[in-house]
């Protein structure tokens, strides 16, 4: 009797954890929405799974990406409004670089958006001895909407269209063919290869890394909350400087840290602008001002 009992509670609480998933994250069903994603993809065993496997690991890279974002976020936050765009895709930027400016992958891919030359060149983001703009946060962003609006005219779905931005148009076109449906149980189900393996994990976990950050943006007494809430005190804002000039030159007029200038300027591969024509840097938004007034 006793190991009978035993073996129906065994079987009785992956059930019971799985059903806390929709009270773990709230969340989850404004996130599908944007994206696209049926709300009964929650229940989707393999996704649940997921999300159990993963919630603690993600959740701990999701603070270092929110700290590390402070410079960028309300910036990308503004383009994304300006563009009429959900603000949901903030989060495929999150998973492709952790919102490091200067995040480079294996492959040669780079920036908070990870462009490859190719793509980058194809978006006109320049690359030459001097600068390298899949670096700039805000060229690149506005070439990564530019993107994701290109690849969801021709996939008409969101889900879809964030799956292409990782293994690309033609290879999501050839497993829906393969598969004959978009639906993303099927797309993603780890007993089928109409798509990667690397793909089938990339959606997942761009969907838990929203359902992660949405639920936060809900808890303003909480530590990592208030971060979130707090990073639209400042932004990034390009302006037009003369050819040659140095971002040390900039820091000093400006009265700040060149660190920091750098830091939101790693397009610029030796600090200073291209010496054949005017050109834009960015600067904070707060020092908007000041530069209009001494520069």
């Amino acid at each position: 009797m006793k190991i009978y009992n035993i073996l129906i509670f065994s079987l009785l609480v992956p059930t019971l954890a799985f059903s806390n998933i929709r009270d773990e994250f709230p969340s989850y069903s404004y996130v599908f929405s944007e994206f696209d994603v049926p709300e009964s993809f929650i229940d989707n065993p393999e996704f649940q799974d997921f999300i159990y496997k993963h919630k603690d690991n993600y959740r701990k890279r999701f603070i270092s990406a929110v700290k590390d974002g402070g410079l960028v976020v309300p910036m990308m936050k503004n383009i994304i409004y300006e563009r009429d765009i959900s603000p949901i895709f903030l989060y495929i930027s999150m998973v492709e670089s952790q919102f490091n400016t200067k995040a480079r992958s294996r492959t040669g891919a780079g920036g908070l958006w990870q462009f490859v030359v190719n793509t980058a060149k194809e978006l006109k983001l320049t690359i030459n001895d001097d600068i390298d703009e899949r670096y700039d946060p805000v060229r690149s962003t506005n070439s990564a909407i530019e993107y994701l609006y290109r690849i969801n005219n021709n996939l008409h779905s969101w889900y879809l269209t964030t799956m292409a931005y990782n293994c690309g148009n033609g290879c999501v076109n050839r497993s829906i063919e393969k598969a004959g449906t978009r639906r993303i149980d099927v797309l993603t189900s780890t007993n089928n290869s109409y798509i990667k393996k690397e793909t089938k994990k990339y959606i997942k976990k761009v969907l838990l890394m929203a359902m992660i950050g949405e639920n936060y943006l809900f808890k303003q007494n909480d530590r990592v909350g208030e971060i979130m809430h707090s990073l639209h005190r400042d932004g990034i804002t390009p302006v037009r400087v003369r050819a040659g000039e140095s971002l040390s030159r900039v820091a000093s007029l400006l009265n700040m840290n060149q660190k920091y200038l750098n830091k939101i300027n790693p397009h610029l591969k030796y600090e200073h602008t291209p010496y054949n024509r005017k050109y834009w840097i960015n600067i904070p938004t707060s020092k908007v001002k000041d530069f209009n007034n001494i520069y």
